[in-house]
């Protein structure tokens, strides 16, 4: 896996990659990859987030008035 070791990059895949994207759409491919694996890394490691209350507002209607 690329993500996990660089080195993954076999020749082979290398001529793929190059034969549908263009280098710069590889290197744009790249960053947003390990940006997206480095938020997940981060996400894990903060843990889930505090409960959030729940507030329910009425919507108005006919016949409804909200106060």
């Amino acid at each position: 896996m690329i993500v996990q070791d660089p080195r993954g990059l076999t020749a082979g895949l290398r001529a793929q990659l190059l034969a549908e994207f263009t280098p710069p759409q590889i290197i744009e491919l790249m960053l947003t990859t390990a940006l997206a694996s480095a938020f997940s890394k981060a996400a894990i490691a903060w843990g889930p987030p505090a409960a959030i209350p729940v507030v329910e507002v009425p919507t108005p209607g006919p016949g409804r008035s909200v106060t």
